[in-house]
């Protein structure tokens, strides 16, 4: 008779993930974060520092097409442990290399084998955790890529580009001895079983999945306007350099805090439509609400409502695809595959979202601001309409619970 799993070991399975979307936070924003030490240390201009900004984003187009269906084939813990020995080497590799060209290639290696844990964390908790939690807790888990944020936009200025690339070697050596320890799938793990006949097709035709997937993207399209813009905008409309900067600084504290005080709602409601209108709506109406008012007091208060809002709209899409064979289109054994599709259709509008509205608005901050509240709305309609209720108190949870 095989001994009980102790209760708190999930939760290290869910300190992993955490510790990696931190991690995976300081590699979006470490070179942004640096700027000025970038681009002296590389010689480039800023054109160079967006691409390298892009490359960063664009890489779960491809990560989730591999790792995807290679974690419901062969299981996530070999796929994970392989994937971030490659990812530690690429990151030191890229640490030490001074030709910009070289840190590209290396930027976009690193960050692939690194895109594994992110594909993986779907599939691994909803083997750990039951129906009524894992959206939760996958919620919970993808918030912690602020704390990443916040911690390089603080210590970038300070300790400067390079000793923070060595940092995520270092931080990417103690992930892989976390998983060596603690990782792999949980109780009830479907990863033995014979994927069916079609799997993949079967993923990638559910509407479902392709609503989530949009949301999803549009959610991290949101996220990457704002920051873009944030800063910028409010410096023209009259704040000064500094408070602009602080702006932008309690923005990101906000979207971390966000997310978890989102998760917590939606462990409250039980009904994640409620939750995803609740968080891109609120998003879309605090931010024309911040622009469009007189400028004062309540530009604050409307920016910081809007970064809150926004903080758990990845976390409300990416937490229901472990929940997607409740719809009946995709099966249990595929959820590894259907995490690798969300984050393809991540990477998709994560490159053509901020990349269109620099295009056709650009430094028109009343557009953009539109353009923002257009794409949450849209995310909203998807993520809130689209889909079927997979929460705890939604008819399909009902009565999966009652067949069990």
């Amino acid at each position: 008779m095989s001994k009980p799993i102790p209760q708190w070991f999930k939760w290290m399975i869910v300190a992993f993930f955490s510790l990696f979307m931190a991690s995976f936070g300081v590699n979006l924003a470490v070179f942004g974060a640096c700027a000025p030490d970038t681009i002296q240390t590389y010689g480039i201009d800023q054109a160079g520092l967006t691409l390298l900004g892009s490359v960063t984003s664009c890489v779960s187009l491809f990560a989730g097409l591999l790792f995807g269906p290679a974690i419901d084939r062969i299981g996530s813990r070999r796929v994970v442990l392989i994937a971030l020995v490659l990812a530690t080497v690429s990151f030191f590799v890229r640490a030490f290399v001074a030709s910009f060209a070289l840190v590209i290639v290396m930027t976009f290696i690193a960050s692939f084998f690194a895109g594994a844990c992110q594909v993986a964390a779907p599939k691994v908790l909803a083997t750990w955790f039951t129906r009524e939690k894992v959206s939760v807790v996958t919620s919970v888990q993808a918030a912690f890529g602020g704390v990443g944020s916040m911690a390089v936009f603080a210590l970038g200025g300070l300790v400067g580009v390079r000793p923070l690339l060595i940092a995520l070697g270092v931080i990417y050596i103690v992930l892989f001895l976390f998983w060596l320890v603690v990782g792999g799938e949980g109780p009830v793990a479907v990863v033995a079983r014979q994927q069916p006949k079609g799997a993949l097709k079967q993923v990638y035709t559910s509407k479902y999945l392709w609503f989530l997937g949009v949301a999803y993207g549009f959610s991290v399209a949101a996220a990457l306007i704002l920051n873009a813009y944030l800063i910028m905008a409010f410096t023209a409309k009259g704040l000064a350099p500094a408070q602009a900067s602080l702006l932008g600084t309690c923005v990101a504290f906000c979207q971390f805090a966000g997310g978890i005080l989102g998760s917590v709602l939606m462990g409250v409601l039980k009904r994640y439509n409620v939750c995803a209108w609740l968080f891109f709506g609120g998003s879309a109406i605090f931010a024309l609400l911040g622009w469009f008012l007189p400028f004062g007091v309540q530009t604050w208060v409307c920016v910081l409502l809007c970064a809150l809002s926004m903080g758990n709209l990845m976390g409300v899409c990416l937490g229901r695809v472990a929940l997607l064979p409740l719809t009946g289109t995709v099966a249990p054994e595929s959820v590894g595959t259907a995490s690798g599709a969300m984050e393809i259709l991540k990477g998709v509008f994560t490159l053509a979202g901020p990349v269109a509205v620099s295009a056709v608005f650009g430094s028109n901050y009343s557009a953009v601001f539109i353009a923002f509240a257009v794409v949450c709305l849209v995310g909203g309609v998807c993520a809130g309409s689209l889909v079927p209720e997979l929460g705890p108190n939604g008819k399909l949870q009902r009565e999966a619970a009652s067949k069990s």
